[in-house]
C-alpha cells in the first residue's frame, strides 16, 4: 500500500514538473512569432546626417537626433509622428566643435512604414513628409541665413524586438529638401538633400 502510495506521488510530481518545463520563462528568448509588431510605440534615436549635392563641400556631417510616436494596426502597416533635429559646421569656418555649431535644424515629420516580415526581425521601408528650421549661429559672414523649409524623408531599416515591451532598430532615411535658402550656394537643384543615420530604442505596448 504504501508502495502505491510512493509511486502515485513521483507520477504526481513528474507530471508538476514537465508542466512547468513547458512554462515558457521570463528571461527566455522569445520566439519569431506572429502578432508583436501591433498596438502604439515610440523610439529615441542618434546619430549622424550630412548633406549632398553642392550643399555638401560647404557643410560638414554632425549629430542627427529624433524621437518618434507611432501606431501600428497590424504587424506590417505603422503610421507614425516625430521629431526631427541636427546640427551642422560649415567647412570654410575650420570649427569642428561640437558644443557650438554654425546651423542647428529642428522639424517635424509624419510618416508611414511598411514590414515585411511579421517575425521578431522586421526590416521595412518608410516615407513622410516634413517641415523644419535651419537656425544660423549669429555672427556668421558667409551669406548662410534663418529659414524655414519642407522636405520628403524615404528610407529603410531593420528592427529588433528584444523582449514583448522593448525594441530597437537601425534606421537610413534621405530627405529631398524642397528649399534651401538658409545655404547662399547658386543654382541649387534636385540633387540637394540630407540623408540620416540612426540608431533608435524604445519601446511597445
Amino acid at each position: 500500500m504504501r508502495r502505491r502510495i510512493a509511486l502515485g506521488l513521483c507520477l504526481v510530481g513528474l507530471t508538476g514538473g514537465a508542466a512547468r518545463a513547458q512554462d515558457t520563462p521570463l528571461d527566455e528568448p522569445m520566439p519569431l512569432a506572429r502578432g508583436e509588431w501591433q498596438g502604439p510605440y515610440f523610439l529615441l534615436g542618434l546619430g549622424v546626417e550630412g548633406y549632398t549635392g553642392k550643399l555638401a563641400p560647404n557643410l560638414e556631417p554632425g549629430p542627427s537626433y529624433g524621437v518618434v510616436l507611432g501606431y501600428r494596426p497590424n504587424d506590417y502597416l505603422g503610421v507614425e509622428a516625430g521629431y526631427s533635429g541636427g546640427t551642422s559646421n560649415l567647412s570654410i569656418t575650420g570649427d569642428s566643435s561640437f558644443g557650438n555649431p554654425d546651423i542647428v535644424r529642428n522639424g517635424g515629420q509624419a510618416a508611414l512604414t511598411l514590414g515585411f516580415t511579421p517575425t521578431r526581425i522586421q526590416p521595412y521601408v518608410l516615407g513622410g513628409i516634413g517641415f523644419e528650421q535651419y537656425s544660423v549661429r549669429s555672427g556668421m559672414f558667409y551669406e548662410f541665413i534663418d529659414d524655414t523649409g519642407g522636405y520628403a524623408p524615404v528610407g529603410a531599416g531593420v528592427r529588433f524586438k528584444i523582449n514583448p515591451h522593448l525594441t530597437a532598430e537601425v534606421r537610413g532615411s534621405y530627405s529631398f529638401l524642397f528649399g534651401q535658402d538658409f545655404s547662399p550656394v547658386p543654382d541649387k537643384g534636385a540633387g540637394e538633400g540630407r540623408y540620416t543615420g540612426l540608431l533608435m530604442i524604445g519601446g511597445s505596448y
